[in-house]
């Protein structure tokens, strides 16, 4: 499923637990959508044999294109947008930020829930810097790799599902990799 169809799943207290990124948490805190919002709490993904090793994406990114003409001035209004500053009041307002800076402020902290700034407390020292294979098509990697998934979650045979599944990424990352080589 994708995060608009199984978060409203959990939202609606149709699901026992819910996986995903955490800046979505106000989402399972609106009263018109959700009816968990008091029943629900954060914790930091379970550890396995190696431990949480939960994937910490912290934000999204900001970038400048190498055919701008304003290179410049992207770069300033980077600087600008991801300063102390900047994160340290986005943050205040409920949006988590990337910089320690601002989840060392208790005044940035407090907008969380506090098990769920915890949460991601914990999840920024434990877990993993990405969470898909570094590809240019995304979205066709994930249908590859749900496809196995989603025939074991229908209750369909999945060994062929899987021998066709890993052949076709196989020829996948080949493809992908040679567009990324030509850029």
């Amino acid at each position: 499923m994708s995060l608009e169809q199984a978060m409203p799943i959990f939202a609606q207290g149709k699901a026992a637990f819910y996986i995903d990124a955490d800046a979505i948490y106000t989402s399972f805190l609106d009263p018109k959508v959700s009816t968990v919002k008091d029943t629900i709490g954060y914790a930091p993904f379970p550890a396995g044999p190696a431990g949480s090793k939960p994937y910490n994406i912290p934000s999204w990114s900001l970038a400048i294109s190498k055919f701008s003409l304003l290179q410049d001035h992207a770069w300033e209004f980077i600087r600008w947008a991801s300063s102390p500053d900047v994160v340290g009041q986005i943050q205040a307002d409920g949006i988590p930020g990337a910089r320690q800076s601002a989840w060392q402020n208790p005044a940035t902290v407090k907008a969380f829930p506090p098990d769920l700034a915890r949460t991601m407390q914990t999840s920024a020292a434990t877990g993993v810097s990405h969470d898909r294979p570094d590809v240019v098509q995304v979205g066709r990697a994930r249908d590859i790799v749900g496809r196995p998934l989603v025939a074991g979650i229908l209750g369909n045979p999945v060994a062929n599902v899987v021998r066709d599944a890993d052949a076709e990424f196989a020829t996948f990352l080949a493809r992908d990799n040679s567009y990324r080589a030509a850029e």
